[in-house]
């Protein structure tokens, strides 16, 4: 059983402040291709020796992980590998590369980011290590910092493509009828309205992918806490989200876990959560995300939350893409009217 995380993750900051086991660039080729492959694809560049050694089974440990918050296994990454021999020009556009070196050249293990190093849209990773040993126990270590690099970089994709190809009209009566800027995702077509709530779908019967904002004044110090914003989600999801069955409505599943992470958004704070949802009184469940952040100007709570409902399928990429549209979030401040 997975336990509550609270971890707040500033990694932008970290960066700037350039932690000593993490390096990280930008090549800026107008020549370069495109990067290939699909998303969570991950290519390792490591000899077949090494990749069935302890050292490399480390490495498959951290990468092979399962998603958090899910309701069933899936890997972090689909991943696939070749000897350092066969790593060519074929291979070198794959959109998310991880480079193993070990050698006795380094004198301790660090982790090089370059991004758009042989394609555009492209995250290269080099691990270094002076040793086996070393590098096995680095990736256990730094696993959270590895995760964060390909995940932001997903995230960053998923946005470039929110952000041509998102459903205007909803996101222009999010900001009518809520007063914020929002991206929703163009597949999303219907809406509901509540007070001082919006519930944007694309109604199907699979693949049902949702999301919803919602606010309340913030009145309680208490309020940025796991269980303050669970309550509250569960009156708000009560009142505005019915079931089928008579009676029935949207709540947590609570035998599940949540993760709870203070995040910063943009310079601002935020909690994210992470858990399980499900109809009670129905049969319908999955996954969601919610961040929360407060609305200075006006002090009230504002949550945005994505959920889905892909019984039989993998939920993963579908999850991950949908999360993106969630950091397109802007509050009173932060944006300009004509900006949608």
């Amino acid at each position: 059983m997975k336990k509550r995380q609270f971890v707040y993750i500033a990694l932008a900051f970290l960066l700037l402040m350039g932690m000593s086991s993490c390096r990280k660039k930008s090549i800026n080729n107008p020549l370069t291709v495109n990067s290939v492959g699909a998303p969570w694809e991950l290519l390792v560049v490591m000899d077949k020796s090494d990749w069935e050694a302890p050292q490399g089974r480390a490495l498959f440990e951290v990468l092979d992980a399962d998603v958090p918050a899910l309701p069933q296994s899936e890997p972090r990454f689909k991943i696939s590998r070749c000897d350092n021999a066969d790593f060519d020009g074929l291979l070198k556009p794959v959109r998310n590369i991880l480079l193993v070196e070990i050698s006795h050249i380094y004198s301790r293990p660090k982790i090089h980011v370059t991004e758009d190093m042989w394609a555009n849209s492209q995250i290269v990773m080099r691990i270094v290590a002076p040793d086996n040993e070393s590098f096995a126990k680095f990736v256990q270590d730094e696993k959270e910092l590895i995760y964060q690099y390909f995940e932001l970089a997903e995230r960053k994709r998923n946005l470039q493509y929110i952000k041509r190809t998102h459903n205007r009209e909803l996101s222009r009566l999010v900001m009518l009828k809520m007063g914020y800027e929002v991206q929703v995702p163009k597949f999303m077509e219907r809406f509901k309205v509540g007070e001082n709530f919006i519930w944007l779908s694309n109604d199907r019967q699979r693949k049902h992918q949702d999301m919803v904002i919602y606010s309340y004044p913030y009145t309680d110090k208490n309020t940025f806490t796991l269980e303050y914003l669970n309550a509250k989600r569960d009156s708000v999801m009560k009142a505005n989200i019915p079931g089928g069955p008579e009676g029935s409505y949207m709540g947590r599943e609570d035998a599940w876990p949540e993760t709870f992470t203070e995040i910063n958004f943009n310079g601002k704070y935020a909690v994210e959560i992470r858990g399980l949802w499900e109809m009670k009184g129905d049969m319908m469940g999955g996954p969601y995300v919610s961040i929360t952040r407060l609305d200075e100007q006006n002090q009230r709570i504002v949550t945005a939350e994505i959920f889905i409902y892909a019984p039989e399928e993998d939920k993963r990429n579908l999850l991950k893409h949908n999360e993106a549209a969630l950091y397109t979030l802007k509050l009173p401040g932060e944006f300009k009217h004509n900006e949608q």
